[in-house]
């Protein structure tokens, strides 16, 4: 299919859809490249290329935690014992062992003469392929000029805080993509192992995908796992030298690797799609959702729902992959995690495809085969797996911060969503169709200002409507791009959001979503006044369909989207610290009027519905 043109480009030359309400930006069926719409014979690709990055690592000794913080693939440092967190220092000079003449413990200066020698101690200067001279495999220098450079080449987990270094990889992360077409419509739903991509990016990886020139689809749509355990791909977890931080992305590795592998994902996906039968289900957790998910913000509510698609080819039934999503933050690892992962994310996946095993190797639940994509949903106020307990197949309870708790949790969803395939229902009418729209935001958080300005060059994202020239005033505010979007499969409908959603917004304010527990902690001291929230329907009833399911940090991500009846700001310091009672989410969104923005114009986009 040819790249998709806005529509704005042809005016009245492009075909009016039939469909009730305004058309939106992009749209198929009737727009352009996407004239003659659905024949009913449906095609599916799905592909995963890893995103992994190469990287030099720190020295465990630099680490700033040690013993029972760290998790169970933590490295050892001299003492014997395992060092995890964030770097201590980039300036000490006292060589590998950290001790200078006065330091307790001082004999003398290091056998390989890095005391006192100008160059930094605290990482092994091996370059991006981790082997130095002497090492088993060493072969030569780096061919980028990485070794013994005197530069760290290294990567900062994003996530939680800034200075965490990638010491090692747990399990590689993905760019995986399912493209479904029908007639002369087709749709790349895009899943990345990243904390999060800014729409200039997504842009990127559209770009990427047209000038491959292997196939275009109509619409592609990115999402991030949102996995905090995994390098930063945003700009604002970087170490901090001085009263900033740096920049924390690998902005090489994020042009060449992560924005081309996920051009790469799509190209290979629409090249191997085929005839084929795609199968949905909606299971839910019910009960199980408190072990799971713990919410910090109240109301606690959660979406429990696991929504999981499988396609097999048409004549056969040989699986070609799946789709999974759910509404939890991949965060179990927290902050003292050094290895990159995709956190429970990897578990999940595996567990889908290759079957869910107990330690000593017995099958739980057989797995389907194929390729597995994994897209977060909800996951905003905040649905996170950190304080939760979950009950792993062999009985235990697995220690928080632990990759055991990882495969847990992974594992539980991966055997629900299992289960559900057992009673899936085939698509028969799998018709595809989308609709996409740019709008604006603000960025009022004086922080993210702060961090997007010319100069300061630590979140790179487009500006519009702001004068660079000028300071920030009422009348000269700085503004992002950013886009919702709507995909229909048949029964299925997706509705993308550019960020973190609340679960309230998407599935309301009903005790059904609290499983047994309150919806208000009655410690709170400051609890939401429930008498003011918003009416229903909320997002899920108003996508319609017979599984509506809900995207998020789809195309975009502007944070927290926060209802507009219990937005607090600390008096004094907003955006800075918290108002008082669950108020962090406010931080960290880029204002009081984004979520208003955004869910006004998915009313605009799910009121117009696409010609059959």
């Amino acid at each position: 299919m040819r790249a998709l043109l806005p529509l704005l480009l042809c005016l009245s030359a492009c075909p009016k859809p039939m469909g009730k309400g305004t058309p939106p930006e992009k749209f198929c069926p009737g727009g352009p490249g996407c004239e003659k719409g659905n024949d009913g014979t449906l095609k599916a690709g799905i592909a995963a290329v890893k995103v992994t990055p190469r990287f030099e690592r720190p020295r465990p000794d630099f680490l700033s935690k040690k013993d029972t913080a760290c998790n169970e693939v933590a490295p050892l440092g001299s003492d014997g014992l395992k060092r995890c967190g964030e770097l201590v220092s980039f300036t000490e000079d006292c060589g590998v062992d950290r001790r200078c003449p006065g330091s307790t413990g001082y004999v003398a200066p290091d056998a390989d003469g890095s005391e006192r020698d100008g160059k930094p101690d605290f990482f092994f200067d091996c370059g991006r392929d981790q082997k130095c001279p002497g090492d088993p495999g060493y072969s030569g220098p780096d061919a980028d000029g990485t070794e013994n450079d005197g530069k760290f080449q290294g990567m900062w987990l994003a996530g939680f805080g800034n200075t965490t270094p990638a010491v090692d990889v747990h399990d590689d992360v993905w760019a995986r993509a399912v493209v479904v077409q029908n007639g002369d419509i087709s749709i790349a739903l895009v899943s990345i192992d990243a904390v999060g991509l800014f729409r200039d990016d997504v842009e990127r990886i559209r770009a990427a995908v047209t000038k491959r020139n292997l196939g275009v689809p109509d619409y592609v749509l990115v999402s991030s796992t949102h996995t905090h355990e995994s390098v930063d791909t945003m700009g604002q977890w970087g170490p901090i030298k001085a009263l900033l931080p740096e920049r924390g992305v690998d902005d090489v590795w994020l042009r060449d690797v992560l924005i081309e592998g996920a051009a790469q994902a799509v190209s290979d996906a629409m090249l191997s799609a085929r005839p084929a039968k795609v199968r949905s289900a909606q299971p839910r957790l019910g009960a199980k959702t408190r072990q799971l998910i713990s919410d910090t913000r109240d109301p606690y509510v959660s979406d429990d729902t696991v929504t999981v698609l499988q396609f097999v080819e048409a004549q056969g039934g040989a699986v070609i992959g799946s789709l999974v999503a759910w509404a939890n933050h991949p965060e179990t690892l927290a902050g003292e995690n050094n290895s990159i992962s995709s956190d429970f994310v990897w578990a999940l996946r595996e567990g889908v495809e290759k079957g869910v095993f107990k330690k000593d190797g017995s099958l739980v639940a057989a797995g389907i085969g194929g390729t597995c994509v994994y897209f977060s949903g909800a996951v905003g106020g905040m649905m996170t797996s950190l304080h939760a307990h979950p009950t792993s197949v062999d009985g235990d309870v697995p220690a928080d911060r632990t990759f055991a708790k990882t495969k847990a949790v992974g594992d539980l969803v991966a055997i629900a969503a299992l289960e559900g395939l057992a009673t899936a229902t085939e698509e028969k009418a799998p018709n595809l169709a989308f609709g996409a729209q740019t709008l604006k935001l603000p960025i009022d958080n004086e922080t993210f200002r702060l961090l997007t300005l010319p100069g300061v060059d630590i979140i790179r994202r487009t500006l519009v409507d702001f004068d660079r020239t000028k300071g920030v005033t009422a009348d000269n505010i700085p503004h992002v791009l950013t886009e919702v979007s709507k995909v229909q499969l048949g029964g299925v409908r997706f509705v993308g959001v550019p960020g973190e959603l609340l679960p309230e917004l998407a599935v309301g304010f009903d005790a059904e979503f609290a499983f047994g527990g309150p919806l208000i902690d009655p410690a709170n001291p400051a609890p939401p006044d429930l008498s003011k929230a918003p009416s229903p329907p909320y997002l899920k009833a108003k996508l319609g369909g017979e599984k509506p399911v809900v995207l998020g940090l789809a195309n975009d991500e502007n944070g927290y989207l926060v209802p507009d009846y219990d937005y607090k700001l600390h008096p004094t310091k907003p955006y800075s610290e918290q108002a008082t009672g669950d108020h962090y989410e406010e931080t960290n969104s880029l204002g009081p009027k984004t979520t208003g923005l955004v869910l006004g114009a998915l009313d605009t986009l799910l009121g117009w519905e696409p010609s059959p």
